[in-house]
């Protein structure tokens, strides 16, 4: 636990005895993650023309905007997953939900911090602890809590929450679900305002029909490798 990557790593990867982790398949999930954040960054650079701390800056937020949906979408998704199993496989499910859980809670109290250290609402109650408190409390924060929470956003949404805790069938519901919800958000918000027509519509859908296609890669391999299906998951 001295070791914030370690942490991370503990808190935010599957970690189910009985998990079937597919190489093939994540190696293309993050190989079409480092793609996607070498194809954006390069679009904003050329129309853009922002300033790499700006572009730092946009990205941690496209992160941190990624994590908002998944955890609006996540309920949902799961919720639905559940309640359309059958006995006994539901009470499993509902069983296995604390590992997600656990994650989502990590992800919001490590972002948390950082409210409590900065937040001008509490500028009152930080100069009041003084320095004999705000020191320590700082050299932790950097040295621990900001490569906790860094990695944490990364390896929540490489693996979807721990979503695949509940099951292996989870994880690829739950990202094209949360893909497509965040296209939505961005037709709505327009981050790519000053790009071309055609070039902003690539990247707005770049995103969510890449991780449709690799969602369904996903279940196939499952099915065909481990006679792994949506219906027989579900006892239908």
């Amino acid at each position: 636990m001295l070791n914030p990557f370690r942490a991370a790593q503990a808190v935010f990867r599957p970690s189910r005895p009985d998990l079937i982790v597919d190489s093939r398949v994540r190696n293309l999930q993050v190989a079409r993650a480092w793609a996607g954040i070498v194809v954006t960054l390069a679009v904003l650079v050329v129309y853009k023309a922002a300033a790499p701390k700006d572009l730092a800056s946009g990205r941690f937020d496209d992160a941190w905007n990624n994590v908002l949906v998944l955890t609006c979408v996540l309920p949902l998704t799961v919720g639905g997953f559940i309640l359309a199993a059958r006995p006994p496989n539901r009470a499993e499910f509902v069983r296995r939900i604390r590992y997600p859980l656990i994650s989502v809670g990590a992800i919001f109290g490590a972002m948390f911090t950082f409210y409590l250290a900065a937040g001008p609402e509490l500028e009152g109650a930080r100069k009041a602890a003084g320095m004999v408190v705000l020191v320590p409390a700082g050299v932790v924060l950097f040295l621990w809590m900001v490569p906790f929470a860094l990695y944490g956003i990364v390896l929540s949404l490489t693996n979807v929450f721990r979503t695949a805790d509940i099951h292996e069938m989870v994880p690829p519901l739950v990202s094209v679900s949360a893909s497509w919800a965040v296209a939505a958000v961005n037709l709505v918000t327009d981050p790519y305002k000053g790009v071309p027509g055609l070039l902003a519509v690539v990247l707005l859908l770049g995103a969510p029909v890449t991780v449709s296609a690799l969602a369904y890669y996903e279940m196939r391999r499952l099915r065909r490798l481990h006679g792994i299906t949506l219906r027989n998951t579900l006892l239908r």
